[in-house]
C-alpha cells in the first residue's frame, strides 16, 4: 500500500476538507511546524481526533505512556533509542518483548507515518518493531521524565483527565485484544499496573503527525 500523509488520511477520514489542508499547508510553510499542530492550531481537528483517527486508519493501538509502571521502563531500553533521534522523530522505546519466539522492540510514536525513522530505529537496534500511538504531549513527557529525569514533569493526561488505556470498557478491549495480541502486551498488570477488568469507558487521545 502507498504510503499516505496525514492530510490524506484525515480527508478520508472526513475530519478536514480540502480548504482546511491548503490553509493548514499554508501555517506550516509560514510556521515551520508539523502538519498536525498546525491543524491544531487553527481549530480543524482536535488533538483526541487526530491520535483516534490514525490508530483506527492505521489498525495501530493507543497505549498510555503515562500509565505505565515507571520501573518496567529500564536504562537498555531506552539506550535503544538515544535521546536526540527519539526528540528528532517523536518515537520512544518503551520493552522488548518476545513475540512468537521473535524479540521486538515495541515503541510509541506521535509520528506513525514517519516509516523512514522506524527503518533507522530498526536497523540501530538490530531489533523488528512493534509500533503503538501515543499524544505527542506525552512523548515529550516520556522524554523529559526517563531521558533527563525531570521529577517535576506532569503528563498531560494528569491534566486533561484524558486516559488512553481507558477509553474503552473492559468487554469491549478484551475483545480486540482477541484479535490484537500486541495490545495486550501492555493492556496487562504486569507493564502497566493497570488491570484491565477495572476499565471504565471515558473520553480518549491526542496526536500530530507530519
Amino acid at each position: 500500500m502507498a504510503k499516505l500523509r496525514l492530510g490524506e488520511i484525515l480527508i478520508a477520514e472526513k475530519k478536514i476538507d480540502q480548504v482546511q489542508l491548503k490553509s493548514a499547508l499554508a501555517h506550516q510553510r509560514r510556521w515551520g511546524k508539523k502538519l498536525g499542530d498546525c491543524l491544531v492550531d487553527l481549530g480543524f481537528v482536535s488533538e483526541l481526533d487526530l491520535v483516534r483517527t490514525l490508530s483506527r486508519f492505521l489498525r495501530l493501538p493507543l497505549i498510555d505512556v503515562t500509565r505505565i509502571d515507571s520501573t518496567k521502563i529500564t536504562k537498555d531500553v531506552l539506550d535503544l533509542i538515544p535521546l536526540p533521534i527519539a526528540r528528532k522523530v517523536r518515537a520512544i522505546p518503551l520493552a522488548t518483548r518476545e513475540i512468537k519466539r521473535k524479540k521486538r522492540l515495541v515503541i510509541a510514536t506521535s509520528d506513525p507515518t514517519n516509516f523512514a525513522a522506524f527503518d533507522e530505529i530498526q536497523f540501530k537496534a538490530g531489533l523488528p518493531l512493534l509500533v503503538m500511538i501515543a499524544p505527542d504531549s506525552d512523548i515529550d513527557w516520556f522524554l523529559r521524565k526517563y531521558y533527563m529525569n525531570d521529577g517535576e514533569a506532569l503528563p498531560y493526561n494528569y491534566v486533561s483527565g484524558i486516559s488512553l488505556i481507558q477509553d474503552k470498557t473492559a468487554d469491549e478491549i478484551s475483545e480486540e485484544i482477541e484479535m490484537d495480541p500486541i495490545s495486550n502486551i501492555f493492556f496487562d498488570d504486569q507493564f502497566t499496573g493497570v488491570s484491565k477488568t477495572k476499565m471504565q469507558k471515558t473520553p480518549s487521545g491526542i496526536d500530530d503527525d507530519e
